[in-house]
């Protein structure tokens, strides 16, 4: 879930923009003193920055902070509305983006979005696409690293958190999963990458040693994008790989 710090007064109307976003942002509300926002920025790490009530010369130091500092924060600027024309030269720069009175739940959850949306950059890379592979078994690992890696750039994760935690680091192409693993099986880990806006459009392909029906079926209903039964066969295994990367 992506998270969303609210700079202002801490009155009814940061309290109605919290309200607002609670369903499908993490938010966090913070005083406009600039020691409290470097403080809270640096615990809650957000995704996007609201600044409520926005005024052009006293709100100037935090504005100066975000773009000196964290320059891949957006800053969503709500105006009050007594000034509506302001901030021209700053709007201009792609990390600010404002928002005028009146403002309801659909226009800033939608304005968000966008924002957010916007302001990430395209998962396509240059060179090799990257693959992560995740297995708790060492040996699996090795293997079906050995497979792909004349063809793709492979990451190697030996948990199910371990994998949540390299993700938004690695932003691979796709996920190779293993279906049973102790602790976080790969079922949970494709759920939680399926709430999470960054990561539920990455492929992901289950691996598994079930091979009866009704097992196979089980897996099929969480709708990955493939699974492939183990020990995999490296034909099989590129093949796979290949029409997937090509959707």
């Amino acid at each position: 879930m992506k998270k969303v710090l609210i700079i202002g007064e801490l009155s009814s109307t940061e309290k109605n923009l919290s309200d607002y976003l609670s369903g499908e942002y993490q938010t966090q509300l913070c005083t406009r003193q600039l020691d409290n926002i470097q403080a809270m920025t640096g615990i809650l790490k957000p995704d996007l920055a609201i600044l409520s009530q926005a005024n052009e010369i006293s709100d100037q130091p935090i504005l100066d902070w975000f773009q000196e500092k964290h320059a891949k924060i957006p800053v969503l600027l709500i105006l009050s509305s007594k000034n509506t024309q302001g901030f021209k030269e700053l709007l201009e720069k792609e990390q600010f983006e404002k928002l005028t009175p009146p403002i309801n739940k659909t226009t800033l959850q939608s304005k968000c979005r966008q924002f957010l949306q916007k302001s990430r950059p395209a998962r396509s890379k240059p060179g090799k696409k990257k693959i992560l592979i995740v297995d708790d078994t060492p040996i699996m690992l090795r293997n079906l690293k050995k497979m792909l890696d004349s063809q793709y750039e492979v990451v190697l994760a030996t948990s199910g958190k371990q994998a949540l935690h390299l993700l938004p680091q690695e932003e691979p192409d796709l996920v190779l999963l293993d279906y049973e693993m102790p602790e976080m099986n790969g079922k949970e880990v494709f759920e939680t990458m399926l709430g999470d806006e960054d990561l539920k459009y990455i492929p992901v392909v289950f691996l598994t040693s079930v091979s009866d029906r009704k097992a196979v079926f089980s897996i099929l209903q969480s709708k990955p994008a493939g699974y492939i039964l183990k020990p995999a066969d490296q034909e099989n295994l590129l093949k796979t790989v290949q029409e997937i990367l090509r959707k």
